[in-house]
């Protein structure tokens, strides 16, 4: 196709992408802008304008499952109203494909995950009618397009960078093998294009994510290398590792931390369970002993550290003596963030056929049980916080004051701390004393 400039006076046909679950998802929908950008569509500034509305889906738990039905038919009303092409993707749309077509008509396309950096392919082949009239953009154009703070990665000042995508492990509650494929690892040289891209578009902060960080490269050595080759990129000020699988490929990596002062003082390691028996049956390595001392060395490495992790409640043949464990363990070592997801049977898996299922009613009471002992343990830990100075990013700002996060506190998850001060900028890097707090979140002072 001969390269032409598309005037946007021209009006040509539009696009929005609805994103469920996790950051990957984030940057998965990245991929798809960007593909739709290159087949001439303009983004939208919501759904209700644009052409295509694409809606990129979970399928994680039972719940994400929900909200991704009730977006859809949400969607599906929207469609309705106006002359709207509505296409499912991602987990959900690979996953149960089969029900996509046979139960919701209303839905225009839908094609499953691995695909998003050819979604502006796929769409122009299924409707190319709609593509008639559509020109190329011209190059400065769509490099401006492509580092528009529309895309929802490049509109704040952080951004997500996936290195893998796809998971080996086999742990018998997950799903997403099944739905992402065996682990891959993304090019050392993409990664970095890809950090410089988001730094350029205004990011300050990098968070690297995939299913399995600590698995890149087969080879602790060339992800040690990755990271370093990231924290070298010119203009970054915070670089964030997230998903990091708590073995010993993770205490390698942790002797970074004390050696590059732009790796975030944040451990995110989701544990899943501590006892011995239970993790056996969930297909996972470790136990108590050794996740308190990895969670220790990670403390002595990064001064000022805090730990992120998260326990499933009611897998099957769980005992009220290993939920115990769990919070012997969250009173003892004091992870500062928890999430607590109450088993969800997923078909496909292999702790799907486990016996020794728990009902519903008390995997809640066990999950509560644990919230409770963690929100208590959380007082005490913010109580230690009032009054301490720590280095923050500030994400937003509105009528109300600025909503400031610690190096400490990873961006649409973590706790943050609200400021009253509205000359305050968003991006910009200082620091912030801790003046109160509420169950979660924290109030303070600009330094």
């Amino acid at each position: 196709m001969p390269k032409a400039t598309a005037d946007i006076e021209t009006h040509p046909k539009s696009f929005f992408i609805t994103t469920l679950g996790c950051p990957k998802n984030t940057v998965d929908s990245m991929s798809m802008h960007q593909s739709l950008l290159k087949e001439g569509l303009l983004p939208a500034s919501d759904p209700e304008a644009s052409d295509f509305h694409l809606i990129n889906t979970c399928t994680f738990i039972q719940d994400a499952t929900k909200e991704t039905i009730q977006t859809i038919l949400d969607s599906i009303d929207l469609k309705k109203k106006r002359k709207q092409k509505l296409v499912v993707v991602g987990c959900f749309a690979e996953r149960a494909g089969k029900e996509i077509s046979d139960d919701l008509p209303e839905v225009d396309l839908h094609f499953g995950t691995g695909k998003y950096d050819k979604a502006g392919e796929i769409i122009r082949k299924s409707f190319p009618l709609d593509f008639k009239d559509v020109r190329e953009f011209n190059e400065d154009l769509l490099e401006r397009l492509t580092l528009s703070s529309v895309i929802e990665n490049y509109s704040k000042p952080y951004s997500y960078v996936k290195i893998s995508d796809g998971c080996n492990r086999g742990c018998s509650f997950c799903i997403i093998p099944n739905l992402r494929g065996k682990f891959k690892d993304s090019p050392a040289e993409d990664v970095i294009a890809e950090t410089k891209k988001a730094i350029a578009a205004g990011a300050k902060e990098i968070c690297l994510v995939s299913q399995d960080t600590v698995f890149y490269g087969k080879d602790t050595d060339k992800l040690l290398d990755l990271i370093q080759s990231v924290a070298d990129v010119k203009g970054l000020e915070i670089l964030r590792l997230l998903y990091l699988y708590p073995d010993k490929k993770t205490e390698r990596l942790l002797d970074l931390y004390g050696k590059i002062d732009h790796i975030a003082p944040y451990l995110e390691s989701p544990l899943q369970h501590v006892s011995k028996s239970v993790l056996k049956s969930m297909n996972r390595t470790g136990e108590y002993g050794y996740f308190k001392s990895l969670f220790q060395k990670a403390r002595d490495v990064k001064p000022g550290l805090e730990i992120r992790t998260s326990f499933i409640l009611g897998f099957p043949g769980e005992t009220a003596d290993d939920v115990d464990e769990i919070i012997r363990f969250i009173q003892d070592v004091k992870p500062e963030k928890v999430n607590l997801f109450p088993y969800s049977p997923q078909d496909g898996t292999k702790g799907f056929d486990l016996e020794g299922k728990l009902k519903d009613k008390e995997i809640a009471k066990r999950v509560n049980l644990v919230r409770d002992a963690y929100l208590q343990t959380l007082k005490e830990i913010h109580q230690s916080r009032v009054g301490k100075i720590y280095p923050a990013i500030v994400d937003e700002v509105n009528e109300e004051g600025a909503m400031v996060r610690r190096f400490q506190d990873a961006p649409e998850i973590d706790e943050v701390v609200f400021v009253e001060d509205l000359n305050l900028r968003v991006g910009q890097i200082g620091k912030v004393s801790v003046d109160s707090f509420y169950e979660l979140d924290m109030t303070g002072s600009w330094v």
